[in-house]
């Protein structure tokens, strides 16, 4: 077995490193590809060095593959830093057999990132469109548990993670954001009438209850409290109510036929057709029941009350104009 072939190879790779490799029990081929000579003095310099091993990891297996990658990288990152030519410093690892694990690799990273910036871009349109701050997050917590939810059954599903899989996770977003959107939005902009009605009715209605009372100041301090609490507790579930009679209807209507359209496809003959059905019909479910069942019931507990948490952004718009006219 040859270790080391041309001169400008037995120049450059130390000896002492190839002789440790042939005693390990693999094959090993080492081939030095020659550059161009130097201008400046015509000697033969190396711009790579080719290494063959032969491995018996699966491929598929992405745990194992990924060690052994690790594995050989932090082998070479140092030795190419301490022992490499001065012109060789800024080389680097890279092998034709790690391509199928690099697009693994990519996948997995790709996905997480894509689907924070997803997430991130998901926050900005909910504020905008609602215009209060607490809406936006809770309506962001709400699509974080229903993506959550949609990946662990296409877990349940034995799905693996491809280029298809990939895409139809960084979707989940944007078709998962719509229902809480439409509650959010009709949340914030419930008929104010009917709120001061209803917070009207609930003050008389305790006050009234209260008022048989003997001592005047301790009424006079739990009724500030009670009354406010109260108040401030029918406020959100005049809003909620107000939201679901709203757009609930439309809603589940939005819900129903888009989960009618995946269930279609999954009849398909086709793996990706039968994946984008079951997508569809996993991530209407989902995002629908915890649109309902989470983000309503969070809003009647601790949703906002009055302008608590929104930005006045006519009173920016007219600020803006009028030191346009101004100028």
């Amino acid at each position: 077995m040859q270790c080391l072939t041309g001169a400008a190879g037995a120049n450059n790779v130390p000896a002492d490193f190839c002789e440790k490799q042939l005693t390990k029990q693999r094959s090993i081929n080492w081939a030095v590809l020659p550059d161009k000579p130097s201008p400046v003095d015509g000697t033969v310099r190396p711009f790579a060095v080719i290494i063959t091993i032969r491995g018996t990891h699966s491929r598929t297996d992405y745990d194992s593959y990924n060690k052994y990658y690790l594995k050989v990288k932090n082998f070479f990152d140092p030795y190419i830093e301490e022992h490499a030519p001065e012109h060789l410093k800024h080389a680097w690892f890279s092998s034709p057999g790690f391509a199928f694990y690099g697009i693994q690799r990519e996948l997995l990273v790709g996905s997480y990132s894509s689907l924070v910036a997803s997430l991130g871009i998901a926050l900005l349109v909910l504020f905008l469109t609602s215009g209060n701050l607490f809406i936006a997050l809770y309506a962001l917590i709400t699509i974080t548990f229903a993506i959550a939810a949609s990946v662990g059954i296409f877990a349940v599903l034995e799905w693996e993670l491809g280029i298809v899989e990939a895409i139809i996770v960084i979707m989940s977003v944007g078709l998962s954001v719509d229902f809480v959107v439409h509650f959010g939005v009709g949340y914030i902009h419930t008929d104010s009438k009917d709120i001061d009605y209803e917070r009207k009715k609930v003050k008389t209605r305790y006050l009234s209850q209260t008022s048989a009372t003997d001592d005047p100041e301790s009424t006079e301090k739990i009724c500030t409290w009670c009354v406010l609490y109260k108040e401030h507790q029918i406020e959100r579930e005049t809003r909620v109510t107000e939201s679901i009679s709203r757009v609930g209807s439309a809603v589940f209507m939005a819900a129903f036929t888009t989960f009618a359209a995946g269930f279609s496809m999954t009849l398909s003959s086709l793996c990706a057709f039968r994946q984008m059905g079951q997508f569809l019909m996993t991530i209407m479910l989902t995002s629908w029941s915890f649109s309902m069942f989470f983000f309503l019931p969070l809003c009647v507990i601790i949703g906002p009350v009055g302008n608590c948490g929104s930005i006045p952004f006519s009173r920016i718009i007219e600020f803006f104009q009028q030191s346009r006219c101004q100028n």
